[in-house]
């Protein structure tokens, strides 16, 4: 079949298109940027690269490393296994063509790219075997016919250039001249050359604090160190330019690890920040100052934190649904070596051992082994994070996988891939999720990305406040939270029993006739229970709706102040300790309120329920519910209310 033309550099921009084209403008209003990191790269980066390959995140030491691992490690063993018979399955795929599978990029076609050319060039890397470097270059060179890479949406670009810049790397000693040439032009034509418009453009990812920043710059570097002996001016070029737009977005890190676009999108960013800065690494010996970043050093800990007991993250905004990622990625195991943190490397093997269990493609064996991993007592990792910038805290009993787990979002709702989402949080017990986030909606949805104050991003389910784990207040057919508004922790402590965070969320709804809205969330009884307590003041009565959303079953008692959840075998109670008049439980399908709109389109939330509390509209209420795990089937005597002016260790623990 004959290629089309290579397309011209122009799209027609459309409400569909704006997932890929623009995700920076996510949000509303922006907040204050983060101070840049200064970097120090010299004049001529590619004078230091080291001669040879492979030189991009493994050399011959780190090869020689894995096949020590897989001699001496069941787990490096398995992988090992687990990656020839992906790399086998790989053999037998028809050829990578120019598609448009979503209708708006080619994006999900690079990624399938992406991922042939470094699994199957790494298993030829660990075994010799040339059907896998042979097949693995079949797939460039089909793609080096592409008319383009897409560059309209520079992610598939950037991964494309991840792609060959690893193969080429890689399968350098197996290639012919001919066949370097190739993908060598490859990746100048369509990637390198398009990097320079984009900077000399200023195109909007060369600005951006978002994942795009990171991941397009990482394309760049790894391609850049791959063939720059080759092509030493424009390699060094565009190096220099890389190293002056990253910045911005390496301090969106700062200053605890924490990242704002949440969990999905911090691993994306993750993954091509340490391609890169690994690939710095073995090509030429220093990052020249990436990797001392604030928050880098810690940043592992935002997934870690994140992920719950049940193995779920807090999947807030735009961030993967209902997805167990129990264990950190392949990039883990590098970040714990790099900052010395053997808790990560913990945390790097549960997801290794997850991978092998799954049958995930596993690139966990690249850096496996580079530091002896430590469990969390050891190495001291807390119960309790605040993560400043991302507007986020977790709390738990204990890192087993049965312990109660908080996430509580204060939220910041002109967050890039953000929800109207203050005060939401998720619970875990028993080894499951007991309080869900609804997570992401089909990013072809028309307006998805469309945040402005008429945006039909605030017209879906799931981006709307009532999607979420919060009070609804004074509900109606605009956004149910204020765009621009930002929450804040006022006060949070913890100790060995007894856990609390105090939030101040009155910007959420101060156009909708709020004067104050705190919401407290509190482990208490040896962090046994957790109580989420709202105090509200309005200028006249305010119509409320807390909301709970769940894939448990509901039962509710006959006076409506308890309800019964029942999920897995395993059961809790929420008890309603204190409310305005009229307060009690009812049950609601995870569908939008009469006064809301409805698009058609959007994600009908099978076996999704909402626990729902309702009472009479008033000027002044707290509302006060217990959420008790029961283990033994009996939930114990309920604990005293007490206003969150008054909240503390020993108040709490009474």
């Amino acid at each position: 079949m004959p290629l089309p033309a290579r397309r011209p550099h122009r799209f027609a921009i459309t409400g569909l298109m704006l997932a890929v084209l623009v995700p920076m403008i996510i949000g509303g209003a922006p907040k204050a940027a983060a101070e840049p990191p200064q970097l120090h790269p010299p004049d001529d980066i590619v004078a230091a690269l080291k001669p040879g390959h492979p030189r991009l995140m493994v050399d011959a030491a780190g090869l020689d490393r894995i096949h020590q691992q897989v001699a001496s490690s069941a787990l490096a063993s398995g992988l090992n296994q687990q990656l020839i018979t992906e790399a086998d399955r790989m053999l037998t795929l028809p050829m990578s063509v120019y598609e448009f599978p979503d209708g708006r990029t080619l994006l999900q076609v690079t990624r399938e790219v992406q991922r042939r050319s470094v699994f199957l060039s790494l298993t030829y890397r660990l075994t010799g075997d040339e059907r896998y470097a042979a097949r693995a270059y079949q797939e460039l060179e089909a793609v080096a016919q592409f008319p383009d890479w897409n560059p309209e949406s520079w992610l598939s670009v950037a991964e494309l250039l991840y792609a060959y810049a690893v193969g080429y790397d890689w399968l350098y000693d197996f290639l012919s001249d001919d066949q370097r040439a190739v993908l060598r032009n490859a990746m100048i034509e369509f990637g390198l050359n398009e990097a320079k418009i984009a900077y000399d453009t200023s195109n909007s990812w060369t600005r951006s604090t978002t994942n795009w920043n990171i991941v397009c710059n990482g394309g760049v570097i790894m391609a850049a160190l791959a063939i720059g002996d080759e092509v030493p001016e424009l390699a060094n070029e565009l190096l220099h330019r890389a190293y002056d737009s990253l910045p911005v977005a390496l301090a969106e890190y700062g200053p605890d690890g924490g990242y704002p676009e949440g969990t999905t999108y911090w691993g994306y960013a993750t993954r091509f920040l340490v391609s890169a800065l690994s690939s710095l690494e073995t090509a030429i010996g220093d990052d020249y100052g990436i990797s001392d970043v604030p928050g880098l050093d810690v940043t592992v800990d935002f997934s870690l934190q994140l992920t719950g007991s049940s193995g779920q993250l807090f999947n807030y905004a735009d961030s993967l649904t209902q997805v167990r990622t129990r264990g950190g990625s392949a990039a883990t195991y590098w970040l714990a070596h790099r900052y010395n943190q053997p808790g990560y490397a913990w945390w790097a093997d549960e997801g290794a051992s997850r991978v092998l269990a799954t049958a995930l493609p596993p690139l966990h064996l690249m850096w496996l082994g580079m530091i002896d991993p430590e469990d969390p007592g050891a190495s001291g990792l807390p119960l309790d994070k605040v993560f400043e910038r991302a507007h986020v805290q977790t709390m738990r009993s204990s890192w087993d996988p049965n312990a109660t787990f908080v996430g509580f979002r204060s939220g910041d709702n002109a967050a890039n891939h953000g929800d109207l989402d203050m005060g939401t949080f998720v619970l875990d017990a028993l080894g499951v999720r007991w309080a869900m986030e609804t997570g992401r909606d089909d990013y072809g949805l028309p307006g998805y990305f469309d945040t402005g104050p008429d945006g039909l991003r605030w017209t879906y389910y799931r981006k709307r406040a009532e999607g979420q784990n919060t009070l609804v207040l004074n509900p109606g057919t605009g956004p149910d939270q204020d765009l621009g508004a930002t929450g804040t922790i006022d006060r949070t402590d913890g100790n060995a029993g007894t856990a609390f965070s105090v939030a101040d969320l009155s910007e959420a709804n101060a156009d909708r006739g709020v004067i104050r809205w705190k919401r407290g969330i509190a482990m208490i009884n040896d962090r046994s229970r957790v109580v989420v307590q709202d105090e509200v003041a309005g200028r006249t009565p305010i119509t409320a709706h807390w909301f709970m959303h769940t894939n448990a079953a509901i039962t509710l008692a006959a006076d409506g102040r308890t309800a019964k959840l029942t999920l897995n075998g395993r059961q809790l109670q929420a008890r309603l300790l204190d409310g305005p008049a009229g307060a009690k439980f009812s049950i609601m399908d995870a569908k939008p309120l009469p006064t809301s709109p409805n698009p058609s389109g959007q994600n009908p939330n099978a076996g999704i329920r909402k626990l729902v509390v309702t009472g009479d509209p008033a000027r002044h209420f707290r509302l006060s519910v217990l959420l008790e795990p029961l283990p033994t089937g009996q939930p114990a005597d309920p604990p005293k209310v007490t206003p969150l002016a008054g909240w503390n260790l020993q108040s709490l623990d009474r």
